[in-house]
């Protein structure tokens, strides 16, 4: 495995993609980062932070609307993959789940939609960078609850 990869934010027509064509690039860039990254924290930064800087929403992948239900389960499986080895190798907080990462990344993605353009992808790039930060082992008090995984968060949303 190499040192991580640079991505590059997406515009216009990029982002309007298909849901399915989005969650399609969203598991080469799971896969990518779990085949080339050393570390498993690695792996799961490169994907929040690529996600975030295309503007690809695993959550709204997780809804389903548009996105077949193979490639939502393979797009959770390898979060789970790359959650369980940052676990085992003690970098990612026992707390979060591939759930959570979903739902992070979520969020940042969707990020807020009064703040001008620019700032927005600011912002959004920080806030991922600043997640990624509290999602490491380190001594704090635990969230409320437990870590919600990518199979909880289906049943959630799905009803």
């Amino acid at each position: 495995m190499s040192a991580p990869g640079h991505l590059t934010a997406q515009t216009g027509a990029d982002q309007e993609a298909a849901p399915a064509d989005q969650v399609n690039r969203m598991i080469a860039l799971a896969e990518e980062a779990k085949s080339e990254e050393t570390w498993a924290f690695d792996a799961l930064s490169r994907f929040v932070t690529g996600c975030a800087g295309q503007g690809l929403d695993p959550l709204a992948a997780v809804e389903g609307a548009g996105v077949p239900r193979p490639a939502r389960e393979r797009l959770l499986g390898v979060l789970e993959e790359i959650v369980r080895a940052g676990h085992g190798e003690g970098a990612l907080r026992p707390d979060v789940g591939a759930g959570d990462v979903v739902g992070i990344v979520g969020l940042v993605v969707r990020g807020l939609p009064t703040v001008p353009a620019g700032v927005g992808e600011e912002l959004r790039e920080r806030s991922a960078r600043l997640v990624l930060t509290g999602m490491r082992t380190h001594p704090a008090p635990a969230p409320p609850g437990v870590a919600l995984t990518g199979e909880e968060l289906v049943r959630r949303i799905s009803g």
